[in-house]
């Protein structure tokens, strides 16, 4: 089994040392997001997708990826008036992610499974669909081309609430009021900044890859829900 890992950047997914469409190996640099999938899958397949079994696609190739689509006579079709329009950037995003995937199953003769991460960055005045709205137009893009194996990953209202659970003075406790939290990054008492306290130095890929690895954050502790509905999700799949 192949996984096919997709994210925003270095300190959630990971990132790609090269400008290649998927990123292998040790030009994949991976990011604690990875190693929560990791952890996850390990005890049901018995390796580690590290170990050569996973890929990365960057933000911006989805991006291109999706450029072209559109360009194309078979363009990327648009959610229904039903959908909010904040939503469409997820269901763009799976779809073409499942392409890629999908290609890679051909490719390699086995299955694969595809983790999008997003974080769903909504303020604190947001509607509280919202984040539903957002996990369910990834699913709806998977489904859209067929593909079975998509794992929406969105952290409410984003990555650093999931860790923050885990460091906080009385660690795992009431870490749903962290999903209502803003994810404004400038706002006062932005999640970033809180986590940036609870470290005590810069936030760095190395640094979160390290708590996450040594089970400082222990993601059996974390049940948000959020976090379960990605978690239940995986397990589904594999």
């Amino acid at each position: 089994m192949f996984f096919l890992l997709s994210g925003e950047g270095p300190t959630d997914i990971g990132s790609g040392r090269t400008t290649e469409g998927i990123c292998e190996g040790d030009n994949f640099v991976v990011g604690p997001m990875a190693i929560i999938v990791e952890q996850i899958v390990k005890p049901c397949l018995k390796y580690s997708i590290l170990d050569g079994a996973c890929g990365f696609v960057s933000k911006h190739h989805l991006s291109q990826r999706a450029a072209e689509l559109k360009i194309a006579k078979k363009k990327l079709r648009l959610p229904g008036k039903k959908q909010v329009k904040e939503t469409r950037y997820f269901f763009n995003n799976a779809r073409v992610l499942s392409r890629i995937a999908m290609d890679i199953q051909v490719d390699r003769k086995g299955k694969v499974v595809a983790v999008l991460f997003r974080d769903s960055d909504e303020t604190a005045s947001a509607a509280s669909s919202l984040w539903e709205d957002k996990r369910k137009s990834m699913l709806d893009g998977f489904t859209e081309e067929g593909f079975l194996n998509g794992v929406p990953m969105i952290p409410k209202p984003k990555s650093e609430a999931w860790l923050i659970c885990a460091l906080k003075k009385h660690s795992y406790q009431g870490c749903e009021a962290l999903e209502k939290r803003s994810g404004n990054d400038k706002s006062p008492n932005s999640l970033k900044g809180e986590l940036k306290k609870l470290l005590d130095e810069d936030i760095t890929p190395e640094l979160l890859c390290e708590k996450v690895r040594g089970k400082v954050v222990d993601i059996d502790r974390i049940k948000m829900p959020s976090f379960k509905a990605f978690r239940d999700r995986l397990e589904q799949v594999i």
